[in-house]
């Protein structure tokens, strides 16, 4: 079945429950949803998830790849996870005959899940958890909420805490986590890791109960110097003596080989390796999940792929792209640089003191090159410091930014010929995590879509405007033409003018589609698409504002019958 297909027949089935589903158009508004808890679950399990927000009960909802059935108490779901499901998570939205609320992650685990228990603030009392191995599901429900969490530990080994919250699921908590003996002392403690969110491993020193403990400032940080929590402070806490995934040598791989790759993290036997998979069928079939670094780091030609153990903690992703990947590198000295044929992909280690890698550019005349060195989008520690020199020892470019963040480097040559570049990490860091990723290619003409909401309403008699950002990527190669810009899989009775983006001009950067109903209602995603001829055929569709470098490429669109 091909995409349009899969779309027409979603349109129909959702179009003809609607009635059955939600009440009349009237009788309720349209639902909001500003907290799942908890906010994830593990694999092969059946989770029971209290919603926080504004809605009449029971809402339809949207949540791909996963099976939810709404239970008898008001803001309770039942979701149902596949035990092979190929994602870390999947999107939640409620729906009605009037709208939709904003989608929420629901992230997706191994381990298995346990939910915090109150009073734990104390070292006196903290929760015992029944096995070593676990996802705590918890909130810091008030000001100065400290959470606390026993576990038995046998000496040698390897404890690993790692806190998703801030990053992955959007609580504005700066989060602090702590290793604390049974009598009190600290013994480890992290604030940052993943952005805001902190991650411990700590060596046991010797048979006994041993506490994880986490308290949180506000992201936001304000004049009040406190421990900060509310209702928002949401967050998932995986403690573990066993395997835990950090990351993947390499971290991109071919899409038409994309084999397997060497998980790395800790209490992982060495050369573990574990097959690269697409992202879940569904997600990718409902065009659900996209990168979207808006800074040319993934193309639209690109994957994602998914990679987990059963019995690990952690699943990873890495980037499936569509053409040459070259073998990891553990270095490339300066007296032996590796060279990078464009388009090709690369993983590289810092593993040593003041290692710089080298690597020779053949690069033709009056071709614009794109160059990007990523680190802290793979969620590892690497602040690049990037330089490219001509053959005359010449600096034609340099990236150096005292902040993580992935390095974005265009350049475009006046002659023939062979230039160098340079990877070190600005503050010299180095290890198994200093990982890094390149990717070489030459920039084509392109452009990209974006709309402001990723949900509209449309009523009879009042049509909706919806303003569609356009980019356009020129290049020597010649400039975008002009792009014709629709709505498609839209419902019977909905309709949307295609519009134009001229090349210069008021709509070279902004259009604006203009959608009405006859008063048939629907409830369902729809898709916006740009097509242009110039200077190549290309077709893009719109994506949605950013939540956690990832975007949906569909939005959703409620028709009212009144």
């Amino acid at each position: 079945m091909s995409l349009r297909e899969h779309f027409a027949n979603m349109k129909l089935a959702i179009a003809a429950i609607l009635p059955l589903l939600v009440p009349s158009v009237g009788e309720c508004a349209a639902p909001t949803l500003t907290r799942l808890f908890p906010a994830g679950g593990q694999r092969g399990t059946t989770v029971t998830v209290t919603c926080s927000g504004e809605f009449d009960w029971p809402p339809s909802v949207w949540a791909p790849g996963i099976e939810v059935a709404a239970g008898e108490e008001s803001g309770k779901l039942n979701i149902s996870i596949p035990a092979g499901i190929a994602t870390d998570r999947i999107w939640l939205r409620l729906y009605n005959a009037d709208g939709a609320s904003e989608v929420l992650p629901f992230l997706i685990g191994n381990l298995n899940e346990v939910a915090e228990e109150e009073s734990n603030d104390s070292p006196d009392s903290p929760q015992a958890l029944p096995q070593s191995r676990m996802t705590v599901n918890g909130a810091l429900e008030e000001r100065g909420d400290v959470d606390g969490f026993a576990v038995s530990l046998t000496a040698g080994a390897t404890l690993v805490a790692d806190i998703e919250a801030h990053d992955k699921l959007g609580s504005p908590m700066d989060s602090i986590l702590q290793i604390v003996s049974s009598d009190g002392f600290v013994l480890a403690e992290n604030h940052d890791d993943i952005g805001l969110d902190p991650r411990i491993t700590f060596t046991v020193p010797e048979d006994g109960t041993y506490i994880v403990r986490l308290f949180a400032f506000p992201s936001e940080p304000d004049s009040t110097i406190n421990f900060r929590g509310d209702g928002s402070y949401i967050y998932r806490l995986t403690i573990t003596d066993g395997p835990f995934i950090s990351h993947t040598i390499p971290s991109v791989v071919s899409i038409a080989n994309p084999g397997d790759v060497e998980v790395r993290g800790w209490n992982i036997p060495p050369d573990t390796r574990v097959p690269v998979v697409p992202l879940d069928a569904v997600l990718l079939e409902q065009c659900v999940e996209v990168e979207n670094h808006g800074d040319q780091r993934s193309l639209p030609g690109d994957g994602i792929g998914f990679v987990n153990e059963s019995e690990f903690a952690n699943g990873t992703r890495v980037r499936m792209v569509p053409h040459e990947v070259m073998a990891t590198i553990a270095t490339a000295p300066a007296d032996a640089p590796l060279v990078l044929q464009a388009p090709t992909a690369i993983s590289g280690i810092l593993s040593t003191r003041q290692q710089v890698d080298h690597f020779e550019l053949p690069l033709t005349a009056g071709l614009p090159l794109v160059l990007t060195v990523e680190s802290h989008g793979l969620e590892l520690p690497v602040q690049p410091r990037v330089m490219l020199t001509d053959p005359t020892g010449s600096q034609a470019a340099e990236i150096r930014e005292p902040k993580p963040q992935d390095a974005v480097l265009t350049h475009t040559t006046a002659h023939d010929c062979i230039y160098r570049l340079t990877v070190e990490d600005l503050f010299d860091q180095h290890g198994d995590r200093c990982c890094y990723r390149i990717t070489v290619r030459v920039a084509e003409p392109d452009f990209s879509l974006g709309v402001e909401s990723d949900a509209i309403v449309v009523k009879p008699g009042e049509p909706t405007e919806v303003v569609v950002n356009v980019q356009r990527r020129n290049t020597p190669a010649g400039p975008i033409g002009p792009i014709t810009i629709e709505a498609v899989d839209l419902p019977p009775g909905v309709t949307a003018a295609a519009v134009m983006s001229e090349v210069e001009g008021e709509t070279a950067e902004k259009v604006t589609l203009s959608f009405s109903t006859d008063g048939v209602a629907f409830s369902g995603p729809i898709r916006i698409v740009g097509r242009a001829s110039e200077p190549q055929s290309i077709e893009r569709f719109a994506r949605t504002p950013a939540k956690f470098d990832t975007s949906l490429s569909v939005i959703w669109l409620t028709a009212t019958s009144e």
